[in-house]
């Protein structure tokens, strides 16, 4: 599992898809430990390096954004507005062999939000 890093990206996007989807409000904020926990990935510190490595590469792309930086680490929140949201409520998901057309999706998802 952790030596796919295409698989392992997946899980975690897929993972914070499902918060979205279970969320009533209109933030959703996280840090990797939670991601992995609700994942069901060990929460060892090599481990939350790459769930923290693939959210950092969502920030990069304006899909999520940092909520607040204290000494127990950074969270990160997803907002209403985020393309990230539309896809999630409209129950998109992501496997390893979709997610280089991830970009594609989010490009759409942009147009409509």
């Amino acid at each position: 599992m952790y030596r796919d890093y295409n698989a392992f990206s997946a899980l975690v996007i897929n993972t914070l898809l499902e918060m979205i989807r279970r969320t009533r409000g209109s933030l959703v904020t996280f840090n990797p430990k939670k991601i992995a926990v609700l994942a069901g990935i060990d929460a060892h510190p090599v481990i939350l390096t790459l769930v923290r490595d693939v959210v950092e590469r969502l920030r990069e792309k304006g899909l999520v954004s940092v909520y607040g930086k204290s000494k127990h680490g950074i969270k990160y929140a997803v907002h209403r507005g985020s393309p990230l949201w539309t896809l999630a409520k409209e129950g998109y998901t992501v496997s390893p062999s979709n997610l280089l057309d991830l970009e594609n999706v989010l490009i759409r998802a942009r147009a409509k939000s």
